[in-house]
């Protein structure tokens, strides 16, 4: 029999073949995974530019407020991020081979190992933040930048654990085939982020003006909205997955040793690119208010250089389950290709974007025209890489997908602890003959992705990722 995997955006009342003859079949296929994905990209890149946006109002301070949070914030969701790795690879399998007990029971114990990790993070950053954002800062940051960081990284702490309910669902959801659902929730959530933003930030319709305060307040009934929206569709058996009161309270260890055997190495490999990335902050951080505030302008814009492969890799991730669970390491293989050349071509006008029109959408953050410049600047390095750089999601995510993530977290290490921090180093510190400044930062961020895509390309190449057992 033909195996068939789930429409991404119509639960159970209809299915879609994996196996279809044409490449256009195929084409069309990956395309339909991957365009909720990009669409949910680009509305929280464009939401994102907004809320800076909007809090760039208050001045370069506030800017870089936001910008100091974002570590210690993607440090918490590390541990999710990672272990979702294992319950989307698990469930796309189980879901390839029609076992719907078992891919509930891979939802349900990923919602229990969520509220115990989420119930320690939250108590850990909640005594330890302040300490963390002072690192962060080093010592040529203004205290107001810091005082408005740890304003806005109290408020976010007690909405974390919304935020990791909703990444798990959203991640079992793409596991069957449903892309669209994190499209949906999170378009709603970002909606909600930018009325109450609007609201909050400068006091419009009679609302209290909070300031920097009221941005994060607005994040978390954003990140509220789209929880609430998630669980509906998990509740009222609308998916090919449901929440199941007497699983949910049940801790299945078997299952949870499954889900860390993947998740684990995939915990590791997050846990190295954000101490990665903070040691990249501590370095960007050291050149001065001015050129942090260009850097996280700069680094807001590029989320748009990175949305279409991290979209692409999410259709990869599914797809390379799916095909696997049905025993087609071949047709797997072609897929990953097929969508490593969509991605490539959209990756190329993406990046013609950044380099000719980076300026002009800098110029929105800010009236300084020497910040705008030097953030444009950095946007022009980026794009030069951008299509190649773009690949490795696709790449790495369909290792993740086949169950293959510990090869991941060895690509991050040698990319976000090794060739990032280094570079920077060398290009940055006036010690060195270069001392190129911000523009050091981003020649080696740009290294960075280089060098991850030409490992994860030689990885998947290899083929070992076909026999890997979940």
């Amino acid at each position: 029999m033909r195996g068939r995997a789930q429409d991404a955006g119509s639960g159970n009342r209809a299915q879609i073949d994996i196996e279809v003859e044409s490449l256009s079949q195929k084409r069309s296929l990956i395309i339909g995974l991957a365009w909720p994905a990009l669409a949910e990209n680009i509305l929280a890149s464009v939401v994102s530019m907004v809320d800076m946006i909007m809090v760039g109002a208050l001045g370069a301070y506030a800017i870089g407020s936001v910008g100091l949070v974002t570590q210690p914030r993607f440090v918490m969701l590390a541990a999710f991020m990672a272990l979702n790795v294992g319950s989307t690879a698990m469930v796309s399998r189980f879901k390839g081979a029609g076992d719907r007990n078992n891919a509930n029971m891979i939802l349900n114990q990923s919602l229990v190992m969520t509220a115990g990790i989420s119930l320690a993070l939250c108590l850990g950053m909640f005594f330890g933040g302040d300490a963390l954002i002072r690192f962060l800062a080093g010592s040529n940051i203004s205290d107001d930048m810091i005082k408005g960081a740890n304003t806005y990284l109290r408020i976010q702490v007690y909405g974390f654990p919304i935020l990791a309910f909703t990444f798990t669902i959203n991640a079992v959801l793409r596991g069957v085939g449903n892309t669209r659902a994190a499209f949906y929730n999170n378009s709603v959530s970002n909606l909600v982020n930018v009325f109450f933003n609007y609201c909050l930030i400068s006091g419009n319709l009679w609302f209290p003006a909070l300031g920097v305060a009221g941005a994060s307040l607005a994040t978390v009934i954003g990140q509220c909205a789209a929880l609430a929206m998630a669980l509906s569709r998990v509740v009222t058996g609308r998916e090919f997955v449901r929440i199941e009161l007497k699983k949910l309270f049940h801790v299945e260890f078997p299952i949870i040793k499954r889900i860390l055997k993947i998740g684990v190495p995939a915990m590791v490999e997050q846990l190295i690119m954000r101490t990665g990335m903070m040691l990249y902050t501590v370095i960007v951080t050291s050149l001065g208010d001015h050129s942090y505030a260009a850097h996280m302008i700069a680094m807001n814009l590029q989320q748009i250089s990175f949305m279409t492969g991290m979209a692409f890799g999410a259709a990869s991730s599914t797809l390379v389950g799916q095909c696997l669970g049905r025993v087609r390491a071949d047709l797997a293989k072609l897929y990953v290709k097929m969508t490593q050349n969509l991605s490539y071509i959209v990756s190329v006008f993406v990046a013609l974007l950044l380099f000719f029109g980076g300026e002009l959408i800098a110029s929105l953050y800010s009236d300084d025209s020497a910040l705008v410049k030097l953030a444009a600047d950095m946007l022009r390095i980026i794009a030069l890489v951008n299509p190649f750089s773009n690949s490795r999601f696709v790449y790495l995510s369909a290792l993740r997908g086949a169950g293959d993530s510990r090869f991941p977290a060895v690509v991050t290490f040698i990319g976000v602890l090794l060739v990032r921090p280094i570079m920077s180093l060398i290009l940055v510190l006036p010690q060195f003959p270069f001392d190129l400044g911000l523009a050091g930062v981003w020649i080696a961020l740009s290294s960075d992705g280089l060098v991850c895509f030409l490992l994860a390309r030689m990885r998947f190449n290899q083929g070992k990722w076909a026999g890997i057992k979940v």
